[in-house]
């Protein structure tokens, strides 16, 4: 196997030069695939190159252009004479290039689309359409020929061409070499970005599972941090809680661009605020901002939400530092910040209770005593330490704070080991080599209502922020038919109290070392004079996550 340190060090100086000539920030632009699915036409993509350029947003930064599947032959054939990939000509009678160069001259950038497989994705199944395995010199130098800059490589039929083989989601060990060969093909003839587009699937490498943060660096521009998004809200929040993780991580930044795929704002299935929070969302976790809907027909409000000044200018933040989630309220709100290079701090808060109703935010929550606060969704600015404002169900706060002043108060936690808990009903401990106490507790919940008890606990406040170490790899994919969002729920009472259920959402892929640290959970109850108990259980018939440690204040 050829690792992705490996394919860098075979690359020419040329190449290197082409590599690193691209952007360091999330690209902007249009995607065809929500509009068109796999089906787009000369005439359609002419009009959109259009009404981008007419209706502001390629003034605006959008200047990626991008059609996906749909655009090969379906033939099975290659051409006879170059070996490359072949244009469908019913959909695309005057071929690409035409396009090509309408797109750049409106200032766009040309980019293009295949497969790391021997079929690309397509609605039909099995897929008539070729893709790029074993074929990736040829197919370089074809995009190469049409001014292309960026593309995307998508992960169908990496095993055949049967219909059965069309888009695995099981772990994989090729991930690094396969498509290593199409970037060190790229960056041969000069195209300098390239998106992995594996949907999020576990690499199976020497170490254990591994998402693609850990194994795209150095063999793309930007990973796929995720399955596809589909309509609505519960899609969202599928992708919305994989980018936790990854977030967190500290892996993403400059020319590693964690990809939480196209917008679907201007399509049907959310609300106009749901779209408005899912692009703020993508937009401060610095994923790539690829318009997918029909742009001529989009409302003048849905246009003044992607091409917000504020948030465009938060996602192109040269540090390239995505928002972290600081805190959730379970069912309720989630609160997240992250750093910007001149020192500001982007703010993002998210209704989760499908309620209209005010929202506010204490800056003391994130370490800050007092700023500058700027609402991004109304322009308008104020100063001091908290924020508060009606939102609509599924709506969202997003703030920009300058002229920081930082508090300098810290609070002091005292931990617990989950293994050292009382446990029952087949809860069970196991190793952990990521875990602080070398063990978890698991099987909390499921059909035999596993429970972990913790006991002669002394604390210092009444209510608290709790902090736990967990883990949670049970990633949901977009047509598991499972319906899971890459959260676990567990339900926590306080000294016989009232159970509570709580949101942990996905810390990565590998059980044993992918633990989130200090999550940080709301909970009352606590005695200050006596001890305490905390007992954990599974919500609703289904497994908690692993716990490594639990943090009280001291």
């Amino acid at each position: 196997m050829v690792g992705p340190n490996l394919a860098l060090l075979s690359l020419s100086s040329a190449a290197l030069v082409a590599a690193q000539s691209f952007q360091s920030t999330p690209v902007l632009g249009w995607n065809s695939y929500n509009k068109d699915s796999c089906s787009p036409t000369q005439d359609g993509i002419t009009k959109t190159i259009n009404a981008l350029a007419d209706r502001g947003f390629v003034a605006a930064g959008y200047n990626f252009f991008q059609i996906d599947c749909g655009w090969a032959s379906r033939d099975g054939q290659r051409n006879s004479s170059t070996g490359a990939l072949k244009i469908d000509t019913n959909a695309f009678p005057n071929g690409l290039k035409p396009l090509s160069d309408l797109a750049r001259s409106k200032g766009m950038k040309w980019t293009m689309y295949s497969d790391a497989g021997v079929r690309m994705c397509d609605p039909q199944s099995p897929s008539p359409v070729l893709g790029s395995l074993g074929h990736e010199a040829q197919d370089a130098e074809f995009f190469k020929s049409l001014n292309t800059e960026y593309v995307k490589y998508d992960n169908c039929y990496a095993d055949g061409p049967a219909a059965s083989q069309n888009a695995p989601k099981d772990a994989r060990t090729d991930f690094p070499s396969r498509f290593g060969v199409m970037w060190k093909e790229l960056q041969r003839v000069g195209i300098p970005g390239m998106l992995i587009c594996q949907w999020g699937t576990p690499y199976s490498s020497s170490s254990g599972l591994q998402g693609p943060k850990d194994w795209t660096k150095g063999i793309s521009t930007s990973f796929r941090l995720s399955d596809d998004i589909t309509t609505g809200w519960a899609s969202m929040y599928r992708i919305y809680n994989q980018a936790v993780h990854i977030a967190a991580s500290g892996q993403v930044g400059p020319g590693h661009i964690a990809d939480a795929d196209l917008l679907e704002v201007g399509n049907k299935g959310m609300t106009f605020d749901e779209q408005a929070t899912h692009f703020a969302a993508w937009a401060m976790l610095k994923s790539a901002l690829m318009i997918s809907t029909d742009v001529s027909a989009l409302s003048a409000d849905t246009v003044k939400v992607l091409q917000n000044k504020d948030l465009l200018s938060i996602n192109q933040d040269s540090a390239v530092k995505p928002i972290t989630l600081k805190q959730r309220w379970s069912l309720d709100r989630d609160l997240w910040s992250g750093d910007l290079a001149n020192g500001d701090v982007a703010v993002l808060v998210v209704d989760l209770s499908n309620k209209g109703r005010t929202l506010s935010v204490q800056l003391s929550t994130l370490g800050i005593a007092s700023a500058t606060i700027k609402d991004l969704w109304s322009g308008t600015t104020t100063t001091g330490s908290s924020f508060s404002k009606q939102v609509n169900a599924h709506g969202s706060i997003a703030l920009r704070l300058s002229n920081i002043k930082r508090t300098t108060t810290t609070t002091s936690y005292k931990y617990i080991s989950a293994s050292t808990g009382s446990l029952a009903s087949g809860a069970s401990i196991s190793s952990c080599s990521g875990c602080t106490s070398t063990n978890k507790v698991g099987n909390l919940g499921g059909s035999s209502n596993g429970a972990l008890t913790l006991s002669n606990i002394r604390t210092s406040q009444a209510t608290q922020i709790v902090r736990f170490d967990y883990v949670n790899c049970d990633v949901g994919y977009a047509f598991s038919g499972d319906n899971r969002n890459n959260e676990r729920n567990a339900t926590i009472s306080v000294n016989g109290g009232a159970a509570k259920i709580v949101s942990f959402p996905l810390t990565g892929y590998n059980w044993d070392k992918d633990v989130t640290k200090g999550y940080a959970v709301e909970l009352s109850g606590f005695s200050t004079t006596g001890t305490n108990s905390i007992v954990i259980k599974g919500a609703n018939g289904a497994y908690a996550p692993d716990f490594d440690r639990v943090g009280v204040v001291a």
